[in-house]
């Protein structure tokens, strides 16, 4: 599967999270997709994780989740 790398400011303009310390706190207690390293001050997230995040989240699953993950 292919899926687009999206960065933080993809992220802010589709309404996910308006700053880092929310998605900070979200990666750390919410189990949001930590996501991986494009470079030394640059971090990415696949959409299909997001989507998948977001999904669970609305559906109430956002345990099933972190428990799928391993968290």
């Amino acid at each position: 599967m292919v899926s687009n790398v999206l960065r933080f400011s993809d992220l802010k303009a589709r309404g996910v999270v308006n700053n880092r310390a929310t998605l900070s706190r979200w990666i750390k207690n919410y189990g949001f997709p930590s996501g991986f390293m494009l470079g030394p001050n640059s971090r990415g997230w696949y959409e299909h994780e997001l989507e998948e995040w977001l999904r669970c989240r609305q559906s109430g699953q956002g345990e099933k989740w972190l428990v799928e993950r391993g968290d």
